[in-house]
């Protein structure tokens, strides 16, 4: 196998920690899986793979690059990327089709994470946001480049600021935030990070050549109350 071929086969991602319904999907590969919380924490997603929650569904995407997004109920998103095996060196694109999610994402360097919907594009280099499938993006700290698909107006958006791209795709309204619209927007996104502790588990395993390697992953694993 080559190593275009193993890039293909690399996940982007993992569902770290789910509320039911979430089914993940990939038509190209006919994949239909609703998720099973005794079993599929830690649920690997890869290029091409769609992830929906229900109308009581909560998820939470942990990406190669550490990157987290947090998916409320009623979302659709897409996503798509590649890993390269040596360098570690990301792309990650997310399409939200339906719902709203709000995003960690890591300083890039080198590496790409965009969301897009049917009309707008967010590009991000590192900071923590949210968006919404009608076009609507919020920063709570960093930096955020959103462009309109049509027109291909683009704006900066900093701490506290929004934007807003029309059904069209041509124009962005903006501005900044108050306090109180922040917590509003924010609210039910912390679903995912009640009693959350984050554990380190060694997997040790040998390689085709007969040598014991190990590999380091953090678990998120439920608090006790």
């Amino acid at each position: 196998m080559d190593a275009e071929a193993l890039q293909v086969e690399r996940e982007i991602g993992i569902v770290r920690r789910f509320k039911p319904d979430v089914t993940v999907t990939n038509l190209d590969k006919d994949k239909l899986k609703t998720l099973d919380p005794a079993e599929d924490i830690g649920e690997r997603l890869f290029s091409g793979d769609s992830l929906l929650t229900d109308s009581e569904g909560f998820a939470l995407v942990y990406f190669m690059d550490k990157s987290i997004a947090k998916v409320k109920p009623n979302s659709l998103l897409i996503i798509n990327g590649d890993v390269e095996l040596s360098s570690k060196v990301s792309n990650t694109m997310i399409n939200l089709q339906r719902g709203e999610l709000f995003l960690q994402v890591q300083p890039q360097g080198a590496n790409e994470f965009e969301v897009y919907t049917s009309r707008s594009l967010a590009s991000v280099k590192g900071t923590d946001f949210g968006s919404r499938s009608d076009g609507f993006v919020w920063v709570e700290e960093g930096q955020v480049d959103v462009t309109a698909l049509n027109s291909g107006e683009t704006i900066s958006l900093f701490d506290e600021m929004y934007a807003q791209v029309d059904e069209e795709g041509n124009s962005i309204d903006s501005g900044m935030l108050e306090q109180a619209e922040l917590r509003t927007l924010n609210t039910g996104f912390d679903e995912m990070d009640t009693d959350l502790i984050q554990k380190e588990i060694i997997l040790k395993f040998r390689d085709q050549n007969g040598q014991l390697r190990e590999i380091r992953v953090d678990v998120f694993e439920e608090g006790q109350n």
